[in-house]
């Protein structure tokens, strides 16, 4: 505990709505060694590791896109069903207050994750102006330093990359440097001013640098735990950074030096399943930060919320992740459950993130996808890299090489993506780079629905879509923070059902 004892005395802060940019105290006279920062940086300064709703980050990003869905089935019990759906009602649904509550008759705070984040971001300030103030007087100084400074960087880039691709609109080049991005900030000090939005590209910028920074200074220093970030972390980080840019090169450069260091993927057809799939023994797993929300989401403790059937048709028959990913429960809710971070009715707790975690077979897919929207002659480094990753994840008998070209490949690794990385962060924010991808833009729309329930039986349905190019792929900046800070809103919609179905027999 003795990390929050220095937080109390470093951090003079109160995280309302009206100040998530409210710096510390310049009292740091009781800072004496790196191995207090070392604290601060494990303590406060990555995401929380405990799991449960109440310390999540973003717990309803796994709702807004296709991946889940609401059970309907014969047994609705009203309940549990709206744990999760009314919860999350505003994201679910695309509401211009993310807040609203159904009916909008009230509301809740919309800024918890966004303050909770920009506390991070504050406490990565510091620790970088403090950490150069430290003497390394022998090589294992030296190391440590060097690794605070490396993550530090990390975990800024990570927490802004975070932040600008869901408050601010999908990457295009063309717009970067006219569009809004988020607040920046990177010194530690106090201004008295109003931090104003930054320009998209501002912001890109700041990541870029700061994964390079971290890159200087993580190269050749050991890894003290999976919940530490490292060198391999940054490189997986910078691919996915400039998949996101369209900057194929790069990204494909970047996955590449990735797999140089660690390339591991599990053969699950010799995988016993004794463990969740994902899970903190897997060679698969870089890096994990912040807790993890969806066995409580998806799981046959709770009737509300299932696999969603696009999800679940995208798995072939011979495809093994239909068993260590998702798993059908034909006994009582005859639905499918998620069971890919814990095997299917432990009563454990998941050692590994959903809404952060870094994996090898991230990094196969960024190479494959880079290198396919590249094309010509590099489409068979595309089909080489697609399939490393698929000969691990199909029946041996069934396994084919991939043969695809041109959109179709692409279209292909999209698909084998939102296989792979099923409730893992990513669905959403691939939807949104889609759209507005140069090779294969993305046209579709998606749906969602919200249910009432009367005397445990159905009442109604009311169901709402999400379509391409709407200005809702973008979550408005937080209530809270638009009436304190008064930062520029963005452009999201008022949201009305295309549909409403209702149970006269109820």
């Amino acid at each position: 505990m003795r990390n929050r004892y220095l937080v109390a005395l470093f951090c003079i802060a109160c995280w309302s709505c009206s100040n998530f940019l409210q710096e510390y105290s310049q009292d740091q006279s009781y800072i004496r060694s790196y191995k207090d920062l070392d604290e601060l940086l494990v303590g406060e300064t990555y995401m929380e590791t405990n799991f449960g709703d109440e310390i999540a980050y973003f717990p309803y990003l796994q709702l807004m896109a296709d991946e889940a869905q609401e059970n309907v089935a014969e047994n609705f019990n009203d309940t549990d069903y709206h744990l999760f759906t009314k919860k999350y009602f505003g994201y679910v649904t695309w509401q211009y207050r993310a807040g609203y509550a159904p009916g909008k008759l009230t509301t809740s705070p919309e800024d918890t994750y966004w303050n909770k984040v920009y506390k991070h971001i504050n406490l990565a300030n510091m620790i970088l102006d403090e950490v150069k103030k430290q003497d390394a007087q022998t090589e294992e100084d030296w190391q440590a330093v060097a690794r605070i400074r490396g993550e530090a960087h990390f975990l800024r880039a990570a927490y802004y990359f975070l932040m600008v691709n869901l408050y601010s609109q999908p990457y295009e080049v063309a717009k970067a440097s006219t569009a809004l991005g988020v607040p920046l900030k990177t010194t530690h000090y106090i201004e008295d001013k109003i931090f104003p939005r930054a320009r998209q590209s501002e912001v890109y910028d700041l990541i870029i640098d700061d994964l390079e920074k971290a890159a200087t200074y993580l190269t050749g220093i050991p890894r003290k735990s999976l919940y530490r970030a490292n060198i391999t972390a940054v490189r997986l980080l910078q691919s996915r950074v400039y998949l996101y840019m369209q900057n194929w090169e790069k990204a494909a450069e970047y996955a590449q030096l990735c797999l140089d260091l660690q390339s591991d993927l599990t053969d699950m057809n010799t995988f016993d399943g004794s463990r969740g799939f994902v899970d903190r023994e897997s060679p698969e797993v870089i890096f994990s930060m912040g807790g993890n929300y969806i066995p409580q989401m998806l799981s046959d403790l709770f009737a509300g919320l299932a696999v969603s059937d696009g999800l679940e048709q995208c798995y072939k028959s011979a495809d093994l992740r239909k068993r260590y990913y998702i798993i059908y429960d034909g006994q009582d809710i005859k639905v499918w459950d998620c069971n890919k971070y814990v095997p299917q009715g432990s009563s454990q707790n998941p050692n590994v993130s959903e809404i952060y975690i870094l994996r090898t077979a991230e990094a196969w897919l960024n190479l494959a996808e880079a290198e396919a929207c590249l094309g010509g002659s590099h489409e068979e480094n595309a089909r080489k890299a697609l399939d490393e990753l698929r000969k691990n994840r199909i029946q041996r008998n069934s396994w084919q090489a991939t043969t695809l070209t041109g959109d179709d490949l692409i279209q292909e690794i999209r698909d084998e993506r939102r296989r792979e990385l099923c409730f893992e962060g990513h669905r959403w924010f691939d939807l949104r780079r889609y759209m507005v991808c140069e090779k294969v833009p993305f046209t579709g729309a998606i749906r969602n629905t919200y249910s009432e329930s009367n005397n445990h039986s159905m009442s109604s349905i009311t169901t709402y879509e999400l379509k391409a190019g709407d200005p809702a792929w973008t979550l408005q900046i937080p209530y809270e923070v638009l009436q304190y800070e008064e930062l520029t809103p963005n452009p999201r919609n008022e949201r009305a059902p295309i549909s409403v179905e209702y149970n006269h027999g109820s």
